[in-house]
């Protein structure tokens, strides 16, 4: 996988989280949100190295984690873990179902995404969790319960449904990225 071609992907996938979050946000819905870096680390878990892909994630996490949509209240505080964390754990959950789908398609990079999301969400709600319950926080931060996990599993289907011409773009860019597959096996007789 090519690095350079991954920051600049990853820095668009954030900076439209950060501009599109408003005009994508399904208000009746709850306020679900699609996530395109979510849709990136589902691509890059299906075709990339299992080093590689891990490393992106986090990185790709961090990113999302410093930008000001994530910030808490009206404050400046930046929780650099919720993201980077829960990206690494998609992640690995998708490395280790790679072998048991069909790559090249778009419904698997739509149905990646949205247990990428799904299970960084879950992840984030977890922490959320320990954060209200912790003794030192002051009780400001807002406590999360089952309605976030709906909201969550909200977040997954609409990245699920973004994933799709996403995907396809990204199909369309697959040289560029220049994933290296490993060397086949070939006989020698």
């Amino acid at each position: 996988m090519r690095w350079m071609v991954f920051i600049v992907a990853a820095c668009l996938a954030v900076a439209l989280d950060m501009g599109l979050s408003g005009a994508m946000t399904l208000r009746t819905l709850g306020f679900i949100t699609p996530s395109f870096a979510g849709c990136l680390v589902a691509f890059i878990a299906l075709f990339g190295r299992t080093d590689c892909v891990l490393w992106g994630a986090w990185v790709l996490g961090v990113i999302t984690d410093l930008t000001p949509g994530s910030m808490e209240g009206s404050q400046l505080v930046f929780i650099i873990g919720p993201h980077a964390l829960g990206f690494t754990l998609g992640a690995w959950i998708i490395l280790t179902i790679r072998s048991m789908v069909f790559r090249n398609r778009i419904l698997t990079v739509a149905v990646c995404t949205m247990l990428c999301v799904l299970s960084s969400g879950f992840v984030m709600t977890i922490i959320g969790l320990v954060r209200y319950w912790l003794p030192f926080t002051g009780g400001e931060v807002v406590p999360f319960g089952l309605g976030e996990l709906a909201r969550v599993a909200g977040d997954a289907i609409l990245s699920g449904v973004l994933a799709i011409p996403v995907g396809w773009v990204l199909f369309q860019l697959m040289p560029l990225w220049r994933f290296d597959y490993g060397v086949g096996r070939r006989s020698t007789v």
